[in-house]
């Protein structure tokens, strides 16, 4: 299980962004009879947005303090990362609806 190790799935945004690939592969090897296949790659692209996005954001605070160095992690959103995450969540939020629509 190395494998999962590696994956580092200790954010959420992380996980979002695995399942996304894993939406978008499934989109092109499998062809359910119940499902559209663009909208499930529609659905997985918006997640690898949403993902990329908060990637994107991660930085680390580097302080002296007490006579070491403290570092810690922050989330810091600049313009560009606020575009993609609202893109990916219309994108999510659209495909995600017609997903529904065409089951029902």
């Amino acid at each position: 299980m190395k494998l999962l190790e590696n994956l580092k799935l200790d954010k959420w945004y992380g996980i979002v962004l695995y399942i996304g690939v894993l939406l978008i592969a499934a989109s092109f090897y499998f062809k359910p009879e119940f499902l559209e296949a663009k909208h499930i790659f529609g659905l997985g692209l918006g997640l690898i947005i949403i993902g990329i996005a908060h990637l994107m954001s991660e930085k680390y605070l580097n302080q002296v303090a007490y006579g070491y160095i403290m570092s810690t992690q922050i989330i810091k959103y600049n313009f560009v990362s606020v575009i993609l995450i609202i893109i990916g969540i219309v994108l999510t939020a659209l495909f995600g609806y017609k997903i529904i629509v065409y089951l029902l």
